[in-house]
């Protein structure tokens, strides 16, 4: 992450499966005398994914990540990948949140741990930088408003669509509308499913070989994540 310049960050390289990782020590603060590794987990269109990435977004419940201290694996890096992707494009095509609803979003992120309070006393003790984390925040933004306005726009579900899913009986009209978004919300999936396949045919991206284990948080999750609401909305 870029934290370099107030943390005194030293990159070093190793290989892993034929990709050349690059390995951040974080060199410690004057108020937290403590390091960690920040592995590299993917590199995408010029860009690379890193551990920390991945724990910010479990931690803050961002590109349908949910708080989990289980090791990072393959998936988590892919994850991020096709937020990269979205996000790159979300940019080409204009779509973003304004100011207002930037904040928003990084008022809702706090809330999900506990308060603002609680996420900046989780930054400083995981050496996180504010600005790197508003720029996931904001990315996890754009990313659903693009599958909104790319997809889920141009979903219609017929009544016919709903009464096949349901068969013959009589259900009520809070039933029907319940089925009618699964459906939606299943068919906005295969869309956006179908649209990450091609994306990701058009750029090169590289995977550090994790192993099956794995490999650990390079830092722990906040300490009410994912208890003090509901789930943030829906993600794809």
């Amino acid at each position: 992450m870029d934290r370099a310049s107030d943390r005194g960050w030293k990159s070093y390289g190793l290989r892993a499966g034929g990709f050349s990782l690059a390995v951040l020590l974080v060199a410690a603060s004057a108020v937290a005398a403590a390091t960690f590794l920040d592995a590299v987990l993917a590199g995408v269109a010029g860009s690379t994914i890193v551990a920390s990435d991945a724990a910010a977004a479990r931690g803050l419940s961002l590109f349908g990540a949910r708080p989990s201290d289980a090791p990072i694996r393959k998936e988590d890096a892919e994850r991020l990948v096709d937020g990269r992707l979205i996000d790159q494009e979300a940019a080409q095509l204009a779509i973003g949140g304004n100011p207002q609803e930037t904040e928003e979003a990084w008022q809702a992120a706090a809330e999900r741990v506990g308060g603002m309070a609680a996420l900046h006393a989780w930054m400083e003790r995981s050496l996180l930088d504010e600005a790197r984390l508003r720029r996931l925040v904001e990315a996890d933004l754009r990313w659903r408003q693009f599958v909104d306005l790319r997809f889920r726009a141009f979903v219609f579900i017929s009544e016919a669509e709903v009464t096949a899913a349901l068969g013959p009986e009589t259900h009520s009209r809070e039933v029907r509308e319940e089925t009618r978004e699964r459906l939606r919300a299943e068919a906005t999936d295969r869309d956006l499913a179908e649209w990450l396949s091609e994306a990701r045919k058009r750029v090169s991206i590289r995977y550090a070989a994790l192993g099956e284990e794995g490999i650990s948080l390079p830092f722990p999750m906040p300490p009410l994540a994912g208890q003090t609401q509901k789930d943030p909305a829906r993600r794809p």
